[in-house]
């Protein structure tokens, strides 16, 4: 192999292995960020069934949960309620 041809090998595996690591770094980014959005539909879900249990106003839980009528309904239905609004 000439010392050209070496060196462009050498500068295209440099370029993969930087396109590499930056598509592991998004993917984390991208893997942290959705966790976070899980982790707060979660907390929501929990907070609204406890307000569904405690007999909260369904306009209080949709303000505290940002959850909309229907969702609540599919949720009071989950935990055995009947959610009339």
């Amino acid at each position: 192999m000439t010392e050209e041809f070496e060196s462009e090998v050498q500068h295209m595996c440099n370029l993969g292995k930087a396109l590499v690591e930056q598509s592991i770094e998004q993917g984390i980014v991208k893997g942290i960020e959705q966790g976070m959005e899980q982790g707060v539909e979660q907390k929501n879900l929990s907070l609204a069934k406890m307000m569904l249990e405690d007999k909260e106003p369904i306009d209080k839980i949709k303000k505290y949960t940002g959850f909309a009528t229907d969702k609540l309904k599919e949720i009071a239905k989950s935990i055995g309620m009947t959610l009339t609004a």
